[in-house]
């Protein structure tokens, strides 16, 4: 299919877009199965955010009970809820609401999405060298909402008015923007609930053999300029070690130019794999597509103005680095695409 030149423009530099010659194949090939997302979604269980009592699944006298303004923590009664309101009223809020909490756990559910987070986590600690299998460690992702057309994309960047009608709903996916070390002297890091968390899938994994010693971290995410994160734990599998031990790069096409590039297998590049797979499921396979939401749109206008947000900077830095943005935000003699706003930040 020849390359499509869309009306979107900041003077005379036009938007080219075109379909990655690679990302169909690599997601065909690779992609988790809806049904097997939703069976191991099935097993992953919410944890009360006071007690940690676990979710059981079944017995619904038993089942927790999501906050009903923020629906991202989970509760087993009334006095677990009350016990934690004076610091979780710091950061609840309807804005997130259910759909982001649903979206990143099936996030977590997927397999090979799974292995490459977790490859994240083997560059950034150094676990070949030093497993961490005695002590916690942690790292945040920083995730976004986008429009799958990036057409749409471009038009809130560029601070445009939409094309949509009133009652029309902008389709998104789920982008990971960033990870980053959380240190042993945060508060978050030291936190009871985050240690008992940790030391409950310790002692768990000791107790069977099979995944006795395995390094164990903490993954949080987070959405946003706000507090709200959500907070995996996380057994580091041999299938992400050989994932990191074979550093196999992976080759980038330019659908324009056809140039092929080669990019090491790193913690950047791993981001760019998982986005470029989401981005290539186009039938929402993976389950990680949702409506637009106003906090999203405002992110991205924000970056596209130059609003110093840790959100905005981070989605900023997330297209100086992604070849899918270095290529659609080009003009045909290779020109980089400039902010209308002249706010000093552009796309190297």
């Amino acid at each position: 299919m020849p390359p499509i030149t869309n009306s979107l423009h900041s003077g005379s530099v036009p938007v080219i877009s075109a379909p990655h010659p690679l990302a169909t194949q690599d997601f065909i090939a690779t992609a988790s199965k809806t049904e097997d997302i939703k069976n191991f979604r099935s097993t992953v269980r919410a944890m009360c955010s006071t007690c940690l009592k676990v979710d059981n699944g079944e017995d619904s006298a038993k089942k927790l009970r999501r906050c009903g303004t923020c629906k991202s923590v989970w509760y087993c009664s009334k006095q677990c809820q009350k016990e934690d309101w004076p610091e979780h009223k710091l950061y609840c809020s309807e804005v997130d609401g259910s759909g982001i909490a649903r979206l990143l756990e099936n996030l977590y559910s997927n397999e090979v999405l799974h292995h490459h987070l977790q490859a994240c986590f083997i560059l950034h600690f150094d676990l070949l060298n030093d497993p961490h299998s005695d002590r916690m460690f942690m790292a945040r992702f920083d995730v976004a909402i986008e429009p799958t057309d990036m057409s749409n994309f471009l038009a809130i960047f560029r601070g445009e008015k939409s094309k949509l009608g009133m009652n029309e709903k902008m389709e998104g996916m789920l982008q990971i923007n960033s990870v980053s070390l959380i240190r042993p002297t945060d508060p978050l890091f030291r936190s009871s609930t985050i240690q008992n968390m940790w030391r409950r899938e310790r002692t768990k994994a000791d107790a069977d053999p099979v995944s006795a010693g395995r390094s164990i971290g903490m993954m949080e995410f987070g959405n946003g300029d706000g507090n709200h994160t959500i907070t995996f734990a996380v057994h580091i599998v041999p299938a992400a070690l050989h994932l990191v031990q074979k550093s196999e790069p992976w080759i980038v096409k330019d659908p324009i130019t056809g140039q092929e590039t080669l990019l090491p297998f790193n913690i950047d590049s791993c981001l760019e794999y998982m986005n470029m797979h989401i981005r290539a499921d186009k039938k929402n396979q993976l389950l990680l597509r949702a409506h637009m939401r106003p906090s999203d749109v405002q992110i991205i206008r924000d970056a596209g103005a130059g609003v110093d947000g840790r959100a905005a900077n981070f989605m900023i830095d997330k297209m100086c680095r992604e070849s899918v943005f270095t290529t659609l935000l080009a003009g045909p003699k290779g020109a980089r695409y400039v902010p209308i706003v002249d706010s000093g930040v552009k796309l190297k």
